[in-house]
């Protein structure tokens, strides 16, 4: 159809003076590097639905937390809506509430979409850039994280004032304004997309609860927008998700909803933060909605603790410091915990300590243990070994007694990382600093070489030069290359030996592989399990 020159006049003129929102979206790699585009949107081409955010939840803490959130996004919402933004209030199962409102009667007047998406008024758990992506949460258990006996006086508290606890919303949250001159209300994802052709929006936002769930499943959720062509963001910090940190991967439940936010950015959509629409910083929860205490660990190290390699290979598979956590909150009695790993690959402690310990370590949360890897590096680096290495660890554990006041900290034995290369020397370094500061030492050495005498080549993964493989073997390497100035064929495992096992170095790398990792954190949480059962009825 020919548009009137006097009305595409009109037209251009109006998106002329709209004064455009400037945001930056945030997206991932597979390898969980982020990566940031700067876009301007037109407010009229704009919708911000806003997506069950009820008066009420058959989780408590998930009341809470939406009670915290909702002047900051009212605030978005209000500025927003100002500069011509559609506002869509989503509060599903409620519509009966807002019968013959202008903002109800608003959607359902909007004119059919010449093309409607197939099953856009389904809920959607999954599109394709999903499907071979490990699930970041366990969510079977409905992600309540109430305490139980508080949960129970909850319900009793539903149920008197005649609502449903399991489902008890009606309506959405009033702290919530509704503009019945210019908003709309929907839970249909046909309705919303109606609407959204009708004005020829194609940028949208979702705010509200909860991310991995309604926020994106729902039938005007995330995916069905990203799948069909709108160009959708969360806004990732006016949102929280239903995670129970009992369940796996047993974090806090606000690293629970970071873990499903980077889970969306790397398959779903990109994300914004709220203080791109008003200023100031990025909203955050309260210390009120932490939950139980967790204890804090932190491991320092060098490559043999960062597992860098396994982290761009792997990247969803449980990590070093992932293990770790998991095998802790297999003890039912024991407090859940947090693992920081602070390895860094060629990292030795003068390093450490002259350029990135304040930034690493001193800003973390307040420690219950600290972990210290250190040895391989410091030898082939600094001079003077036997001297400067004692000086410099007990240097760093000054530090850290200030800095982390409560810690244990526990020096740790470098790994062998063949069954005849044990670094005793630097080890004897490591248990006299030990005994010198009348600490605990974790003697991870032997474990790890018991386990390489039952498969010597079974902890390390291969990483070898692409120039050195004959040129006529090398397609077999091409899955497997990783760009760097010299190209490498790095495999976590194996699978190449029957091919390349024969070239020299071949298996020379010793660096742990994820079965390595797995060995260090098996070990050290069974060493550590039994300290903290000794030392739990003190810190109680």
């Amino acid at each position: 159809m020919r548009i009137p020159l006097v009305l595409l006049a009109l037209t251009l003129s109006a998106s002329a003076e709209e004064t455009p929102f400037s945001l930056t979206l945030q997206s991932r790699s597979a390898s969980g590097k982020t990566t940031l585009a700067k876009e301007q949107w037109l407010p009229s081409c704009t919708a911000i639905i806003v997506c069950d955010m009820w008066d009420m939840h058959h989780c408590k803490n998930a009341v809470t937390r939406e009670v915290e959130m909702v002047p900051r996004m009212n605030e978005v919402l209000e500025k927003a809506r100002g500069q011509g933004a559609l506002i869509i209030h989503a509060p599903s199962a409620c519509m009966r509430f807002y019968d013959g409102t202008a903002a109800r009667e608003r959607a359902q007047s909007a004119p059919a979409a010449a093309r409607l998406p197939d099953k856009i008024g389904e809920w959607c758990k999954q599109i394709p850039a999903e499907e071979q992506a490990v699930y970041p949460l366990d969510q079977t258990d409905g992600g309540e994280d109430d305490d139980p006996a508080e949960h129970a006086v909850w319900v009793k508290k539903l149920a008197a004032k005649g609502l449903d606890p399991k489902a008890p919303w009606t309506k959405q949250i009033e702290a919530l304004r509704i503009e019945q001159g210019k908003d709309a209300i929907s839970d249909s994802g046909v309705e919303i997309w109606n609407l959204l052709e009708a004005r020829n929006i194609d940028n949208v936002i979702l705010v509200g609860v909860h991310t991995n769930m309604c926020v994106a499943g729902r039938p005007f959720g995330l995916r069905q927008m990203a799948k069909n062509g709108k160009h959708v963001v969360l806004m990732r910090d006016m949102t929280d998700t239903m995670y129970n940190p009992a369940r796996w991967p047993f974090v806090s439940h606000m690293r629970g909803s970071d873990l499903f936010i980077q889970h969306v950015e790397k398959h779903i959509c990109p994300t914004i933060t709220s203080d791109q629409f008003i200023g100031g910083q990025p909203f955050t929860f309260s210390s009120a909605t932490a939950g139980k205490k967790r204890l804090q660990i932190i491991l320092l190290g060098d490559s043999t603790t960062e597992a860098s390699i396994p982290k761009k290979i792997a990247p969803d598979e449980p990590q070093f410091e992932d293990t770790l956590r998991i095998k802790l909150a297999e003890q039912a009695d024991l407090p859940p915990s947090d693992v920081y790993n602070e390895g860094v690959n060629g990292e030795f402690i003068r390093r450490l300590l002259d350029t990135r310990y304040d930034k690493a370590v001193k800003t973390k949360p307040q420690a219950d243990y600290i972990f210290i890897r250190y040895g391989l590096n410091d030898a082939s680096k600094i001079k003077d070994f036997n001297n400067a290495f004692p000086r410099d660890f007990h240097e760093l554990l000054e530090r850290l007694r200030k800095d982390h006041p409560k810690a244990m900290l526990i020096p740790m034995t470098v790994i062998p990382y063949a069954l005849d290369n044990l670094h005793e020397d630097i080890n004897d370094l490591i248990k006299q600093i030990a005994s010198h500061e009348k600490l605990s030492l974790f003697d991870i050495a032997p474990r790890y070489h018991a386990e390489l005498k039952k498969n010597p080549d079974g902890l390390n993964y291969r990483r070898y030069a692409l120039s050195k493989i004959p040129v006529g073997l090398r397609s077999f390497a091409t899955p497997y290359i990783q760009a760097e100035a010299e190209p490498k064929v790095v495999v976590l495992d194996n699978r190449l030996d029957g091919i390349y096992g024969h070239l020299p170095g071949w298996m020379s790398d010793r660096h742990p592989n994820l079965a390595g990792y797995n060995v260090i954190a098996d070990e050290t949480a069974k060493w550590l399990t039994l300290l903290i059962r000794e030392r739990q009825p003190v810190n109680n």
